[in-house]
């Protein structure tokens, strides 16, 4: 599916919308529909007319007093003064009427800008819909209808077979293209609005599916749907210029989830939010009490409507914890939290942090414990692990580190120290077995396994590793090879961390042998 040609995405801003019912074009009517011009305001008034239709005198008339500009009339005549003792009327204390255009730069205000340019009101919900037509998308829609069911299964909601995938997903593409997202439109097609919001996922692989599924977020989310509330209350937080001291009823709603109802992605919501507004102590009494003791260690990746990371949008449950205990007890607090998740909970991204905090203290065995912590997060498919170890591992074979081979001979040539005298004319012999069955790896062998790591790493993503291992194929005199992980690297962009005169300069001569300037010391770093 996702390798079929697509189309030209709509434009938002052309949607289809309904033409305004005041008409603009004054030269159509007749003259005598308007009456004659009124006379000119005097300057006083002008000035009081001013200020009430500024942003100024809005901001003032929101601010600690209110204050109510004098009405304008259309005649010159002076005003009469009103006596003190009269009860003021009501007109004169409610704020006066703003101008279109003043009205028009408060809406502004409020719109937040979201994924792909999308305009966002100010609780983050977009309540437009889709201006293409609808029958190139169904089409495309029924054409793939099976491929997107046997494909997204670990995603389907449970019991839904094919037809009524089909039926849903015809719904919502119809709904999607005609008018905007509510709770109400999204219950006509199932009261199970999670199910609903599911199938909108898969959906999201159509051609104009982004748009599909961002109206089916905001009608989910109002319609009460629980992971459809917490995605988009996640996609608020990280909006630029969203302050996130402010409550609304979504974010209300998730702490009701997260507090009453005891929803997991919604505790792990509202504790990131917690963190963020400096209540740290409440996020770990939160995440110790409700996430942390329910949490399993496992290598396999969990399904993905179950991962409690919501698919890597949220840390993990271990090193949020971290955080908010290393702002709240310092670094002995956070110290104790990361070896508990490394040691008891074999959590991927704790055992990475563990590894770099074990490098930074004087433990003789520091750089064993290191490589089997790293190397576990790396087999659990953490992408950082792999790309560290495979660093650590090409700085091996460039003799910056000792080999275990050598840290071996070092403990047994001390060992053999510490025996008696009688039995020193064995050690060759002994030496002899250990080395039978403990072959030693040499540097070149760590290269090659540093290969391997790089490899991994690029696989998951990792730009820094494509371009280190594409070098490495360079030095092997693979140019064939070098140049195709070159592209594809540059594609999906080089590493920021190297200046734009050394990534131009070793494009330029990246056919030229005789050009070898090394790995860049920049990413050969193991922490």
């Amino acid at each position: 599916m996702s390798e079929q040609p697509r189309g030209e995405i709509p434009d938002l801003q052309n949607f289809n919308q309904r033409k305004p019912t005041h008409l603009t074009n004054l030269h159509h009517f007749p003259s005598a529909l308007f009456p004659m011009a009124r006379p000119l305001a005097s300057p006083l008034q002008w000035r009081q007319l001013h200020q009430a239709l500024s942003s100024k005198a809005y901001a003032s008339r929101h601010g600690a007093q209110a204050c109510t500009a004098r009405a304008v009339t259309n005649s010159n005549t002076t005003i009469l003064k009103r006596p003190f003792h009269t009860t003021p009327s009501r007109s004169a204390i409610r704020p006066s009427r703003k101008a279109p255009s003043v009205r028009k730069q408060l809406r502004n205000d409020d719109v937040f800008e979201g994924p792909g340019g999308l305009k966002l009101d100010r609780d983050g919900f977009w309540n437009a819909y889709c201006g293409a037509h609808v029958e190139p998308t169904m089409v495309e829609f029924k054409q793939f209808t099976r491929q997107l069911y046997e494909r997204f299964t670990h995603v389907m909601p449970p019991g839904v077979n094919m037809a009524t995938f089909a039926s849903v997903g015809e719904q919502l593409i119809r709904l999607s293209h005609s008018q905007g997202p509510s709770a109400s439109l999204v219950r006509s097609i199932s009261i199970d609005v999670d199910a609903v919001y599911r199938i909108a996922i898969i959906l999201g692989e159509l051609q104009t599916g982004r748009y599909i599924y961002q109206w089916a977020l905001t009608g989910c989310a109002k319609a009460n749907s629980r992971r459809a509330l917490v995605d988009l209350v996640s996609r608020y937080m990280q909006t630029k210029n969203v302050d996130i001291y402010r409550d609304n009823e979504y974010i209300a709603r998730v702490r009701d989830l997260a507090l009453k109802d005891e929803f997991p992605h919604a505790i792990m919501l509202y504790a990131e939010l917690l963190i963020w507004r400096g209540e740290n102590a409440q996020a770990a009494r939160l995440l110790e009490q409700k996430i942390l003791p329910y949490l399993q260690p496992t290598r396999i990746r969990p399904p993905h409507w179950e991962d409690i990371m919501l698919v890597d949008k949220f840390d993990s449950p271990w090193r949020m914890y971290a955080v908010a205990v290393e702002k709240e007890r310092g670094l002995e607090g956070i110290q104790s939290a990361t070896r508990r998740a490394a040691l008891e909970f074999h959590d991927p991204v704790a055992m990475t942090d563990y590894a770099v905090t074990v490098l930074e203290t004087e433990a003789l065995d520091k750089y064993e414990t290191y490589e089997s912590f790293m190397a576990a997060a790396a087999l659990a498919g953490h992408s950082p692990a792999c790309f560290y170890l495979a660093n650590y591992y090409y700085r091996i074979s460039q003799g910056e580190f000792t080999t275990e081979a050598e840290r071996n001979a070092k403990q047994r040539e001390e060992a053999n120290a510490s025996r008696n005298t009688w039995l020193r004319p064995f050690e060759p012999i002994t030496n002899w077995v250990y080395t039978v069955f403990n072959q030693p790896m040499d540097r070149k062998t760590y290269r090659m396994l540093a290969m391997d790591w790089y490899e991994l790493a690029f696989d998951k993503g990792n730009n820094e590793a494509g371009y280190i291992l594409a070098m490495l194929f360079r030095e092997d005199g693979d140019m064939e090879k070098s140049r195709e992980i070159y592209d594809l690297t540059a594609k999906r962009g080089l590493p920021t961390s190297l200046s734009k005169k050394s990534l131009v300069e070793m494009k330029d001569k990246w056919e030229d042998r005789t050009f070898n300037p090394g790995l860049p010391p920049k990413l050969l770093m193991i922490t």
